[in-house]
């Protein structure tokens, strides 16, 4: 698979190593002010929200437009959290009993290990994209609101590069 778009104004603090032309029409949408979380959301996921969304504002990574990709993620670890709960100490395996005729007992798969692992991998699609891994903060540049290529009227020493 292909890495993912980078942002412009990573290219110019990384120096544009592909010297792929930039996108100076790139949009800079508002930050978040309203910070509730969406209605339809499960109880959950809005525990979630209310955990994590103070902080990436403060963080200044959540704008107005990241709000139903930050949903889906709080709703993927809301299903993590529950699928944990429900696996309880047996991880891996979950006995079935057979009929009442039948007293043979299987071994299988403990389908909360798999929604556990499903959540899990959703949640880290998401969450990487706000940078919220130590190897995700590392390619994150904040940008602050205003015109990403005034460079030029900032004077010598005072752009991005400062």
């Amino acid at each position: 698979m292909a890495n993912p778009p980078k942002p412009t104004a990573l290219k110019v603090i990384e120096g544009n190593r592909g010297k792929r032309k930039l996108n100076k029409g790139e949009p800079d949408p508002d930050y978040l002010e309203d910070l509730t979380p969406p209605d339809w959301m499960p109880e959950g996921a809005k525990l979630v929200w209310n955990e994590l969304v103070p902080h990436l504002r403060k963080a200044r990574l959540l704008s107005k437009v990241d709000v139903p990709m930050l949903s889906k993620g709080c709703v993927a670890i809301a299903q993590y959290r529950r699928a944990t709960t429900m696996l309880g100490e047996d991880l891996v395996l979950a006995e079935q009993t057979g009929s009442e005729e039948s007293s043979r007992r299987a071994a299988q798969i403990n389908q909360w290990l798999v929604a556990q692992s499903m959540a899990f991998k959703q949640a880290m699609a998401v969450f990487q994209q706000f940078g919220m891994s130590p190897a995700a903060r590392t390619r994150i540049m904040i940008n602050p609101q205003g015109d990403l290529f005034d460079v030029g009227k900032q004077g010598a020493g005072q752009g991005f590069f400062s």
